[in-house]
């Protein structure tokens, strides 16, 4: 049971982490959501700023896990291909 006001319980759901399965960057459910729709996107979505990925998301206070990759139902989007030698090397 969660006790408190809305203001700080929709905070934490805003500013729930999570990790990208395809590039592995960090992200928070806020500004995933908030990229998502900026490209147009009314589902229940959000977008990875680093490689562009859209995915599914289950979301509960302080978390955020991705789950299914969509990116292909949406064509207007274009993914980022990975960061050549520099990624191989350090992992991004």
């Amino acid at each position: 049971m969660y006790v408190g006001n809305g203001n700080s319980f929709r905070d934490m759901l805003m500013k729930a982490p999570g990790d990208c399965p395809n590039c592995g960057a960090h992200l928070t459910f806020g500004d995933a959501a908030k990229l998502a729709k900026s490209h147009d996107i009314q589902d229940n979505v959000v977008m990875c700023s680093q490689c562009n990925h859209v995915f599914e998301v289950n979301l509960v206070p302080g978390q955020m896990k991705l789950t299914q990759d969509v990116t292909a139902k949406y064509p207007q989007i274009s993914p980022r291909k990975s960061g050549g030698l520099f990624g191989k090397l350090f992992g991004r």
